[in-house]
């Protein structure tokens, strides 16, 4: 904990902790003096009462309204110095012998406790997020305990000898020490918030507890806590009434607090915070029932005073240091906005109902509550509480991912009045509507039958073209007459396809209408023809009409290439595989897009092999990738295998973790799982992304946990292998530094690996928006993030990833520069590709010999890949990116004076300097200047819209070159990169804002800065001297 978060700590708690410990010292003495004065001057029948009294009159003060937070009536200081005196009023009424003053007592330490308390913890719940208030509320606790023994002590010392009066003014005396220690709280403590006052924070907070599964049960739980409490207290004044005098009760219930405060505070410095880590908040409160079960048990099977003893000191115990902690620990996962309120709610009216209940209960028990009969209700009562914590886990649970947004999404249903607008929306004349209307419609599976004339009398080809579709799959047969019309006289594309939807709905009209269609000039519409007739049934015709068109090969026009390509897709024939390959090598790029989608849509196998060189061609891309998927399980061994083989090109492979994604099969799971333990980082990423993504789409496939837990193991690994290293890399090199950003990107990625593999052996979306709050900037959603995962995971697997999250590498500081020479010899021999470059580059630069190993990416690559540090367009980019990057940028040089582009050429490449500066003009007025480590044109880069100003060099200039297309391309697999072209963007439309109010006249405006020389590494110990250096490394 750094020293600014320790005195920020320390303000927080020792105010806080002394005002517990003195309050709690008052506490226990009045409680103590009062139970001693109320069993000894009425009888144990009088009990019940007082509970129900005193339930009524707290719930009655809070319901009262709330004043401003800075109000003196909010103030627990100024509350517990009003306590001291009324405490002081009543201990001189107890000196004249009144017996009625005792009953005020007890009913005043109730309600008082209860009410000053409310207070104190709603602020400091306010004070400290989900995780500090772990720590937080266990040393409060352990104050407070400490509280407890020196008030046991002062009743010990006072009762006997003084009487129990003496000790209620102890006891005043406490209380208004406690108020002058929070009075020095309030100085320094910051303003609280502004709140509503209790009725109006009420009445949300109960729409809320109606609503929420998870508030129901905390209510429960505080009632049934409650009445627990009263039972056992209830059980222990019946065994020990009538066997002390008043002054040997209270100095008998003194002792108990001695040994209750010293109980807890060990508690609490040396098991409850060690407790809550291991078990997690509900099994940590789960020791309430388990713990009290069998002590309550134990006075049903001896007569003798020491299990009923023990029994109520556990309960006082639990009371003190586990339920406090526990409880509060659980209004975290309610939401802001209803904290307050909920509070309010359960602490003051639900649990004092509780104890409400518990007085009902005895008085209609009457004498029928005795020590047998009320402990079995203590145990009934264990058992109920267990089946409430049971309940509550996945309340919980619900609760905290809605804090940090990863709850599950339910399906919306689409309403009466939602279908009307739509079905009014089928009739628009534009077809993005229509289309977009049939879509939901479809999703909502709403009927469509009704409204398929209407889509094939649509006047666009589109639209017709989705009601023919519509009407073969719905099989809607009587509409036959309408598609013959289509056949006759419809556009092409619509037309087309409805040749093959006649012939399945309607062979007869088929059979009339398309065999002269076989000699038709129309490609299209011929092979729409032979394609339907052969599908229907046997015609020779057709097939040999097929035949000549298949006769005429790469020699006819290539619209009749591409339809003949299509055909045999469709036509789902084994026959047919030899002449659809010569179309995957035809010259034309539309025959082979054409030709790879009909390899998927006919399930051609036997042609997977020659779909995989594909995946690395730009534009045949995306046509081989949905191919693959089309051709499902059949081909999952076949990708497997290539994912595996180091030897195939890693741009073929990268493709391969989304192919088997789309293909979805508990086998394609399985072949991404079981993959190459060693092999490129990159492609480790893609494929942890991608598995994390099918689980999610496909939940009910089966994972092998072990192997699971070892990639868990091996992520760790890769944790303490490189943080070391990425902490003196960045104290040698700074943040800034590629090599310290590829470290560091290859930490994050073992990290989010991390949550992917978690994601598999539980809620993927859960896990993902754990990481992101993991390593996000809002402390108090990481809280939330931490406490979820904790109760969402398994101990084991939370040990594997908590230490990269506990020391995440981002948040240690740096390390020492003379470890850099020590580093460098590691990094140049990793097997990462990436990385090894990076660090031989860092190496070579400063005078290392380096020799070069297989696989090295080129020097020009890595040469582009270091000329893109540090610019800001790229700086959210990872490293995987940056080198995607460079191998597709091409350097240029511009002389002073010369353009780049001129004003209207068209957004056509991105130009990073590299060295130099650029001018902007527009209309020949100088706009901005461009230094080094600046990208012009992003925005045209997206939009390809035409140039705005005209570039022109200011200095000679280097500049790396990125054209659209192969930019546009990278962005379809790395989505990311849009990230640093947004922000960049951003900033500079905020220095083309700023700047022209800050310029003096003739001053010229300047985006970026001046390139600096690079920073030696000798003057700082990473590197030996020069001609010290090995030769090799």
């Amino acid at each position: 904990m750094a020293s600014s978060e320790i005195s920020s700590w320390n303000r927080r708690v020792l105010p806080a902790g002394a005002f517990q410990f003195a309050l709690i010292a008052g506490v226990t003495q009045l409680k103590t003096a009062a139970n001693a004065l109320v069993l000894s001057r009425f009888e144990s029948q009088a009990l019940p009462y007082l509970y129900l009294l005193g339930a009524l009159m707290t719930a009655t003060l809070t319901l009262l309204p709330r004043g401003r937070p800075d109000a003196p009536t909010e103030s627990p200081g100024i509350l517990t110095g009003v306590g001291g005196v009324l405490a002081l009023g009543l201990a001189a009424a107890l000196s004249a012998g009144q017996r009625m003053p005792a009953l005020a007592l007890y009913l005043f330490a109730d309600c008082f406790s209860t009410f000053v308390s409310f207070r104190f913890w709603g602020r400091m719940a306010s004070a400290f997020d989900a995780r500090e208030a772990r720590r937080a509320f266990t040393v409060l606790n352990g104050f407070g305990m400490g509280g407890g023994i020196a008030g046991g002590l002062l009743v010990q010392a006072f009762a006997v000898r003084l009487g129990t009066p003496v000790v209620v003014v102890s006891g005043a005396v406490s209380l208004l020490a406690a108020g002058a220690i929070y009075h020095h709280l309030h100085q320094t403590e910051p303003a609280p918030p502004q709140r509503t006052r209790s009725l109006q924070a009420w009445f949300p907070a109960w729409r809320y507890l109606g609503e929420s599964p998870y508030a129901q049960v905390l209510a429960a739980l505080g009632i049934a806590f409650a009445v627990l409490s009263s039972f056992v207290d209830y059980l222990f004044r019946l065994r020990v009434e009538g066997t002390l005098s008043e002054d040997g009760l209270a100095a008998l219930f003194g002792s108990l607090q001695l040994w209750i405060g010293l109980f807890c505070v060990a508690f609490q410095l040396l098991v409850a915070e060690r407790l809550l880590k291991r078990m997690g908040l509900l099994m940590y409160l789960a020791l309430v029932p388990v713990v009290l079960a069998p002590l309550a048990g134990a006075t049903l099977a001896t007569g003798e005073l020491w299990p009923v003893h023990l029994l109520r000191l556990v309960e006082t115990a639990v009371s003190y240091s586990i339920l406090p902690v526990g409880i509060q620990l659980l209004y975290a996962a309610v939401p802001d906005e209803q904290r307050e309120g909920l509070r309010s709610a359960v602490d003051g009216l639900l649990r004092k109902g509780g104890v409400v209940l518990a007085g009902v209960l005895l008085i209609g028990a009457g004498r029928g509550a005795n020590g047998i009969t009320m402990a079995v209700a203590v145990v009934g009562l264990c058992a109920a509480l267990g089946l409430l914590l049971v309940r509550l886990k996945p309340a919980y649970l619900t609760a905290l991912g809605e804090q940090v947004g990863a709850h599950e999404e339910e399906d919306v249903e689409l309403g009466v009045d939602s279908q009307k607008l739509l079905v009014e929306a089928l009739g628009a004349p534009t077809p993005e509507r229509v289309l977009r209307a049939v879509d939901m419609l479809e999703q909502a599976d709403a009927p469509l039958r009704q409204h398929l004339a209407a889509l094939l009398a649509h006047p666009h080809e589109r639209v017709q073209e989705r009601g023919v579709t519509l009407a073969l799959s719905l099989e809607a047969r009587e509409l036959a007459p309408m598609l013959e019309r289509l056949v006759e006289e419809g556009p092409r594309r619509p037309r087309d396809q409805a040749v093959w939807a006649l012939a399945r709905l309607s062979p007869e009209r088929a059979e009339r209408l398309l065999p002269p269609l076989l000699t038709s000039s129309d490609v299209g519409l011929r092979c729409a023809a032979i394609g339907a007739l052969m599908r229907t049934q046997v015609n020779s015709a057709a097939l040999e009409s097929l035949r000549e068109l298949l006769s005429k090969g790469d020699h006819a026009p290539v619209a009749e290439r591409r339809e003949v390509a299509r055909l045999l897709g469709r036509l789902k024939d084994p026959r047919f595989a030899g002449p659809l390959s010569l179309y995957l090598e035809d010259m034309d790029i539309s025959v082979r897009r054409v030709a790879l989608v009909a390899v998927g849509e006919g399930g051609y196998v036997e042609l997977a092999p020659r779909l995989l060189p594909f995946l690395t061609w730009r534009e045949e891309r995306p046509a081989a990738r949905e191919s693959l998927v089309q051709l499902g399980d059949a081909v999952t061994p076949l990708l497997e295998l290539q994912l595996n083989n180091k030897a195939a090109p890693l741009a073929m492979r990268m493709q391969l973790p989304r192919v088997l994604r789309g293909i979805g099969t508990s086998a394609a799971l399985n072949a991404l799982l079981f993959s190459n333990v060693r092999d490129d980082a990159g492609l480790h990423f893609r494929i942890g992304a991608q598995l994390s993504r099918l689980r999610e789409e496909q939940p009910d496939h089966p994972v092998d946990v072990d192997r699971i837990h070892e990639a868990l193991g091996r992520r760790r690994d890769t944790y303490r292998q490189l943080v070391g290293a990425f902490r003196d890399v960045q104290a040698a090199l700074g943040p800034q530094s590629l090599l310290t950003r590829a470290v560091g990107d290859r930490l994050d990625q073992a990290l989010e690996l991390s949550f992917f593999l978690l994601g598999l052996l539980h809620p993927p979306q859960a896990m993902r928006r754990i990481h992101q709050h993991l390593v996000g900037s809002d402390s108090r959603r990481r809280a939330y993030a931490l406490e979820l995962l904790e109760n969402l995971v398994a101990v084991e697997e939370r040990e594997l990833v908590m230490e990269q999250v506990e020391a995440h590498h981002r948040e240690l500081p740096p390390g020492a520069p003379g470890r850099l020479w020590r580093r460098l010899a590691g990094l140049v021999q990793s097997e990462d590709v990436v990385l090894r470059a990076c660090a031989r580059y860092v190496a070579r630069v400063n005078g290392l010999d380096v020799l070069p190993q297989e696989g090295e990416l080129s020097d020009k690559i890595v040469q582009r890949m270091f000329a893109l540090e540090g610019v800001s367009v790229f700086s959210q980019s990872d490293v995987d990116d940056i080198a995607a990057i460079a191998e597709v940028a091409r350097e240029a040089v511009f002389r002073t004076g010369e353009r780049l582009y001129s004003q209207g050429d068209p957004g056509d490449a991105l130009y990073v300097i590299v060295e130099g500066a650029v001018d902007a003009f527009r209309n020949g007025e100088h706009v901005l200047r461009f230094q080094a480590k600046e990208a012009i044109g992003e925005v045209s880069l997206l939009d390809g819209a035409p140039r705005p100003t005209d570039m022109v060099a200011a200095v000679d200039s280097r500049v790396l070159v990125i054209d659209r297309r192969d930019f546009l391309d990278l962005l379809a697999d790395r989505p990311e990169l849009l990230t640093g072209f947004f922000r960049s963007v951003s900033q500079q439309l905020q220095s083309v804002i700023d700047l022209p109010a800050r310029r003096e006249t003739g001053q010229r405006l300047e985006l970026g800065v001046a390139q600096q020389p690079p920073v030696p590494l000798e003057g700082i110990g990473g590197l030996p001297p020069e001609g010290n250096a090995p030769s090799d490394v």
